[in-house]
């Protein structure tokens, strides 16, 4: 008997305004490799929303209804959305971004009307199995961004940071701190609500700080928002389900090719917790992948179309935001990885004037640059599942 299979097609993050042009010979060789049971993608936007106003003073990424219907000619079965752009027009954005999404014969995961809408995967059937795909993000956002049982927003995976410091920096920080006041300012706020959950013995200028053997660092999901997580992933499984998890997040290491060790502690422990897939998103610029017990974990893989309005600070800085790679996989029933395959692309980018071109393959050692990139940290047994 044949073992069921899953294919399974992601992209980078789809930063787009308007609709694209899909009629290149590039874009159609785009769309064949997109050609799988579930193909999905981050879409960092919202829908132009009449009567919304801006939640922010700094970069908006609005898209219009016609640039999803692009993405669904790609052939995109689901978009997730929780991500810092997904309110850059409040809650009246997140609604009409979802109905846009389905208007557009699309499904969307990570943002809603509430935390349940938001925090539920969207299931996408496959011939014989389904995949749950679970939207979250990482933060730093404020937490009006983030929904509850009272406001539309996007689902939250709140990391946190605590700082470690020696004994006699921590004793100095905290003499800072209460000279200051900045504890007996804290403590009464904490004693009215206005400061919720437990409170660090030492917190300095927001940042809890604890003593230790030295300066340090450690990060840590928000218990609530990883419970919230895993009872749905648990839920998924029980059906019968393979699982993704999509997560998007700002807290990038300097260099912004590499992802820091905590995210990779995270995604693996998603995985313990019944994940088969992740898929990370926030850094422009595209990270290597691994696989951890058979599963495959894209911690970031930077861009698919990318409509930003500071292309040329991008160049000139020379940040590599308009190279990335669409990948496919075939999943078995067990949801460990049987076969990989990658294809490198040109981002699709801003332009002046008509409509802006969809991605396109890359050629060339541009080509075998991202390769490297994506595969150069695998073992050579990770490495035989790689077409």
């Amino acid at each position: 008997m044949n073992e069921a299979m899953l294919t399974v097609a992601v992209t980078g993050q789809i930063l787009i305004h308007g609709p694209l042009d899909l009629h290149g010979e590039g874009q159609a060789e785009v769309q064949d490799f997109l050609e799988a049971d579930v193909v999905f993608g981050n879409l960092e936007a919202t829908v132009e929303t009449a009567g919304a106003w801006p939640t922010k003073t700094k970069t908006l990424h609005l898209a219009s209804p016609d640039a999803l219907i692009s993405i669904r000619e790609l052939g995109f079965h689901a978009v997730t959305h929780a991500n810092n752009h997904a309110f850059d027009l409040g809650p009246p954005g997140i609604a009409s971004t979802r109905a846009a999404v389905e208007a557009a014969g699309l499904k969307l995961a990570g943002s809603g009307g509430d935390i349940e809408q938001a925090a539920a995967p969207v299931i996408v059937p496959g011939p014989e199995q389904s995949l749950a795909i679970f939207s979250v993000d990482l933060g730093p956002q404020p937490d009006i961004n983030y929904a509850s049982t009272e406001r539309g927003g996007i689902a939250p995976l709140r990391m946190k940071r605590t700082v470690s410091v020696p004994a006699e920096e921590f004793e100095t920080l905290k003499r800072i701190v209460v000279t200051l006041g900045d504890d007996k300012r804290g403590a009464a706020r904490a004693a009215v609500g206005y400061d919720a959950g437990e409170r660090p013995e030492l917190e300095v200028f927001g940042t809890p700080v604890a003593a230790g053997d030295a300066i340090g660092v450690r990060w840590t999901a928000d218990e609530t928002d990883m419970q919230r997580l895993v009872d749905g992933i648990d839920a998924a499984k029980a059906i019968g389900d393979l699982v993704a998890v999509a997560l998007h997040g700002h807290h990038w290491d300097s260099n912004w090719k590499t992802t820091p060790d905590w995210l990779l502690d995270l995604c693996r422990g998603l995985i313990d917790c019944g994940a088969d897939l992740v898929l990370g998103t926030g850094a422009p610029v595209m990270q290597p992948l691994i696989l951890y017990r058979g599963r495959v974990i894209i911690a970031g893989l930077g861009n698919f179309v990318f409509h930003t309005g500071r292309p040329a600070t991008y160049d000139e800085k020379h940040v590599d935001v308009w190279r990335s790679a669409a990948i496919r996989l075939t999943l078995a029933d067990d949801g460990t990885c049987k076969r990989l395959e990658l294809l490198p692309i040109s981002v699709g980018r801003p332009v002046d004037h008509d409509l802006p071109l969809g991605p396109v393959p890359l050629q060339g050692s541009d080509a075998d640059d991202i390769r490297e990139r994506a595969f150069g940290g695998l073992s050579a047994a990770d490495r035989q599942v790689v077409f």
